[in-house]
């Protein structure tokens, strides 16, 4: 995904789409995702939360590599669609794991298992910006969905095997599969899932629309404009190696406030600042960006781990239902996201329109203060009837 993400500037220009048109596009994604999550919670029920890992990938890594062929406007929304179904599927799957994982443990360990996930990004975004000028986007994204599939085929053999996620539900069983989640729970459900939804669009911005800004706006070279992407990248893999003590010392809710704030509003300070120096030095502005950047993956570094451990450790509740219960609303909400950002780069500009996940991103942190789980009568489910 980091590498689509990498070459959107490309993808954008082959298809011959405004920003408005493209991100539109794009967005249709968020359908896919909320498809895959609206059903991925059913499907690792049946099968498991390891095959489903196993089977999905198949997925990711093809409609990944169909975004370099792409020629017309029409088959972005197809591709993207796709994608993003077969996405959100794999993400109920791992994350389910690694919140079975943790809860094993009694330690935060979600924020260093999203940090590999950073370290993948980082790694697909700096060989995108090192191979741009050699290799199209369509050999390109081929290769790196070869090596995807190779990599997470060989390495999901090691995941829990069905007999942990029998034992997640079975351990959860004052709410059954079929039972409706009762409203104090849902209310709490809910809270968590506008958390992490605010936390996702700051994050997707990035890869959305950062190699554009830097092409377009900052009037970059191709290979230069990824460098935005990866500034981002570093800083959220530092964040999330380190985000796991953080959480142990002071809380959830203490250091996504933080994090909320200062990162929103250092990035909309960086931004702000980069346009008005671009037409005196565009260098600088590259700069002033990437800097923008690294603030932005601090502050949104322990968001959706963090967010995943709430929503997983609702007591009374199997994880797999939780998490794609979760995805679900994520999922709306990042659509409606997504499409502001879309619409608002064609009715003012994009670089006033990434404003916007900017003022999510500090939403988010105001938001994590509701996650201490107090008057979630949820919390005392034992008292559900089955």
């Amino acid at each position: 995904m980091a590498a689509t993400g990498a070459r959107l500037a490309e993808i954008k220009s082959n298809v011959g789409a405004t920003n408005t048109a493209f991100g539109v596009s794009i967005m249709v994604g968020n359908l896919g995702s909320l498809l895959g999550t609206f059903i991925g919670g059913r499907i690792a029920h049946r099968i498991g939360t390891r095959r489903l890992v196993q089977t999905i990938i198949f997925g990711v890594a093809l409609s990944q590599g169909l975004y370099g062929f792409l020629n017309a406007l029409w088959q972005v929304p197809l591709v993207a669609f796709s994608a993003g179904t077969c996405y959100a599927l794999a993400n109920v799957g791992v994350n389910s794991q690694a919140s079975m994982i943790e809860s094993r443990f009694g330690k935060s360990l979600l924020p260093s298992f999203h940090g590999s996930w950073s370290l993948g990004a980082l790694f697909g975004s700096l060989s995108a910006g090192a191979i741009a000028r050699v290799l199209t986007p369509e050999k390109h994204l081929v290769i790196n969905s070869i090596v995807a599939l190779v990599g997470v085929t060989l390495v999901s053999r090691r995941l829990l095997p069905i007999l942990a996620d029998r034992q997640d539900i079975a351990a959860n069983q004052v709410i059954k599969h079929k039972q409706a989640i009762p409203r104090e729970i849902k209310k709490y459900l809910y809270i968590v899932s506008l958390g992490s939804l605010l936390a996702l669009m700051a994050e997707a911005s990035v890869g959305d629309w950062s190699s554009i800004l830097l092409k377009e706006d900052l009037h970059l070279a191709i290979g230069i404009n990824t460098l935005g992407y990866s500034s981002f990248l570093l800083a959220q893999i530092i964040g999330r190696f380190s985000a796991g003590k953080l959480i142990d010392k002071f809380g959830i809710p203490k250091v996504l406030r933080i994090g909320g704030i200062a990162g929103g509003v250092g990035y909309a300070a960086g931004l702000l600042l980069s346009l008005s120096v671009v037409h005196h030095n565009k260098y600088l502005a590259l700069v002033i960006m990437c800097l923008a950047y690294v603030i932005l993956g601090f502050g949104v570094a322990p968001m959706p781990p963090a967010y995943v451990t709430v929503s997983g450790s609702i007591p009374g509740l199997p994880t797999s239902r939780a998490l794609a219960r979760m995805g679900i609303f994520s999922s709306l909400g990042f659509f409606l996201g997504r499409g502001i950002v879309s619409l608002l780069a064609g009715v003012v500009s994009l670089p006033i329109a990434l404003l916007f996940p900017a003022l999510a991103l500090v939403g988010s942190g105001l938001l994590a203060t509701r996650l201490d789980g107090k008057g979630m009568i949820g919390a005392n489910v034992s008292s559900v009837t089955p």
